[in-house]
């Protein structure tokens, strides 16, 4: 979040205001300010993987105002090589996907990552569907988190932060 600071002189008494500027992803400036605050992702990679441009430019801007270095990708087999090349902390992906959808793409980076050695990247599945079944699916191909979108910018910013602190932490 950007915010511009302007000082306004009273009667000699000098006053300091703040005048928030929304960036389009939460209209609660205040919020958006305390997340900034306290649920920084700090240099975390993480590869996100969003057919749709809007919401892929949305989430990128959300993740790296809270500190991360994203890799942001249109499809299962972009995310598939970013996530081998970057050893991500996290990846954050669509399940419905052009091609090959978000399954494929956490069976190929889990493979990955147990014949290499490599630590598990914390995945989240982010998508429109809300049915148990596609929740539980996520869970059994290698996804750790499923959140259905609209996802609030909060709740996948402390998820991400939260999870990636217990990976460096395990």
């Amino acid at each position: 979040m950007d915010s511009n600071i302007m000082a306004v002189q009273f009667g000699g008494n000098q006053q300091t205001e703040t005048l928030a500027i929304s960036d389009g992803l939460t209209g609660f400036p205040e919020q958006q300010h305390t997340m900034n605050a306290a649920m920084r992702l700090d240099q975390a990679t993480i590869v996100l993987v969003e057919d749709d441009p809007d919401s892929r430019e949305s989430l990128t801007l959300l993740l790296e105002a809270e500190g991360a270095k994203v890799c942001a990708v249109a499809d299962a087999e972009e995310g598939v090589v970013a996530a081998m090349r970057l050893l991500p902390d996290a990846v954050v992906c669509d399940l419905d996907l052009p091609t090959m959808d978000g399954f494929y793409l956490i069976q190929r980076l889990r493979d990955h990552e147990i014949c290499g050695g490599h630590a598990p990247a914390v995945a989240v599945a982010l998508t429109g569907h809300t049915e148990d079944a596609y929740r539980l699916r996520s869970i059994g191909e290698g996804f750790q988190h499923f959140m259905t979108k609209p996802a609030l910018p909060e709740a996948l910013v402390t998820l991400l932060h939260d999870a990636i602190d217990a990976r460096g932490a395990g």
